[in-house]
């Protein structure tokens, strides 16, 4: 029994002696703490940061068409802004026209030097010198530039 006790200390103390050394590679094994949540200030500015960059996505056009007695073609509508929070001026507008056939004719850009705010709608009227033949007209949004 007497040799025993000294192997029974030694292989506990050998076992002692690893969890210790498992213990400090598993501290150092390059865990870190989860993130903080993000405030509303950096929510935000996230969200803005994303409008800005894809004026297209959030700038919708809705508007008619129609001769004056001067036969130009006067475009006359609303540019809307649907962003939560991001602001556009100089939206570039463009027109395609088509023929009675949907023929795409020609295609021009306009800039409207106006400024459409979030959740606001600006209206616009132009007036085009467009061919005789255009039976349809669409619009559309192409770029704009965002306010800081």
């Amino acid at each position: 029994m007497k040799k025993l006790l000294p192997i029974i200390y030694l292989v506990a103390l050998s076992g002692l002696i690893q969890s210790c050394s498992q213990v400090q590679s598993y501290s150092g094994s390059g865990y870190t703490a989860p993130e903080q949540p993000k405030t509303a200030e950096e929510l935000r500015a996230e969200l803005l940061v994303s409008e800005q960059r894809a004026p297209e996505e959030y700038l919708r056009t809705a508007g008619t068409y129609r001769r004056n007695f001067i036969d130009q073609l006067v475009l006359e509508g609303d540019i809307a802004n649907t962003a939560s929070l991001a602001t556009f001026k100089d939206p570039v507008l463009t027109v395609r026209w088509y023929s009675k056939t949907k023929t795409e004719i020609d295609t021009k850009q306009y800039q409207i030097y106006e400024l459409v705010r979030a959740h606001h709608t600006t209206h616009f009227k132009l007036k085009t010198d467009a061919p005789d033949c255009v039976e349809s007209v669409s619009m559309g949004v192409l770029d704009a530039t965002p306010v800081e």
